[in-house]
């Protein structure tokens, strides 16, 4: 499906038009094959864009003939193919910008046209704003997973597995954000070069702030990875601790039983033994073995 959105200085809200004229946001998503075709008319390059609807497709910046390609990922998708990220083509060229996704984005884009009064005939300023919508949600996501992992690690000793198996869910979240991030953050850099994209003043400010912003976000993930991977580590430590204590109880209940079991092992055979006779021999043998079993317990839960 193929969208035209257009907005002006004099008009800055951006608006959905059925004419292609200068200055044009145009927006694909899911595209088939004709729409497919109908962009490489515009002068795109077909195996770039087809590259963009690779769900694997990694993030990178490129110059071909008048148009500038800039692929990143978007966090968190509806897709089932994808893991945590999906990917999203930017093209900047001398009359429009252009998006292509193979997913509907409609909860990015959205609020992008709502809130945001920008003439899309600015079309790098644009392209900067829409890099922005991007690492906000990006931000989003990671104060989320930061709230939700501190309340989860308060107390290490109360975890259960299925937190470890939350965390390991982050942890494989993060990571596929971090294969967005630095590699976008590494393009956006290679823009400041000027080679690739024209930059004003007032551009290579929102570039260089989108970069700080890139790079905060990779040392905040960075650093939850390391919170996730210490907090696996704690919670190996108080397993072992449980069951070495475990052990050690277990331990001490089979030693305590011992001479009891070989008392009562004694007694038990069927052949004449002293004191048989006697009315109390039962209770004494009872008695002997429930001191020898205190002793002993008391002695080795005394000395751990």
């Amino acid at each position: 499906m193929i969208t035209y959105l257009r907005s002006t200085h004099h008009r800055p809200e951006i608006k959905q038009t059925t004419t292609l004229a200068p200055g044009t946001w145009i927006r694909s998503e899911k595209p088939n094959d004709d729409d497919i075709a109908t962009l490489v008319k515009l002068g795109l390059d077909e195996d770039i864009i087809r590259d963009a609807l690779d769900p694997h497709e990694v993030p990178r910046v490129e110059l071909e003939g008048d148009w500038t390609y800039f692929i990143s990922r978007l966090p968190d998708t509806d897709d089932d193919f994808n893991d945590f990220t999906t990917p999203i083509l930017f093209a900047i060229g001398s009359e429009h910008i252009l998006t292509v996704s193979r997913d509907p984005l409609g909860r990015l884009w959205q609020p992008f046209i709502e809130k945001t009064n920008a003439p899309t005939t600015q079309k790098t300023k644009l392209f900067m704003l829409m890099v922005d919508a991007i690492t906000r949600q990006y931000q989003t996501r990671v104060a989320s997973i930061n709230r939700q992992m501190r309340a989860s690690t308060s107390d290490v000793t109360n975890l259960h597995p299925g937190d470890i198996a939350t965390f390991v869910e982050y942890e494989r979240k993060l990571n596929d954000y971090l294969d967005a991030l630095i590699p976008t953050n590494t393009s956006l850099e290679k823009l400041l070069g000027g080679r690739l994209l024209q930059l004003y003043e007032d551009d290579r400010d929102l570039v260089e702030d989108l970069s700080i912003d890139l790079e905060q976000l990779i040392a905040r993930c960075k650093s939850l990875l390391r919170t996730i991977t210490n907090v696996r580590d704690s919670y190996r430590a108080v397993m072992d601790t449980r069951l070495n204590e475990t052990l050690r109880i277990l331990t001490v209940i089979t030693l305590g039983l011992t001479i009891p079991t070989m008392i009562a092992g004694l007694f038990g055979m069927n052949v004449a033994l002293p004191g048989h006779d006697w009315p109390y021999t039962f209770w004494a043998i009872l008695g002997v073995s429930i001191l020898a079993a205190g002793s002993l317990s008391y002695y080795f839960m005394k000395k751990r």
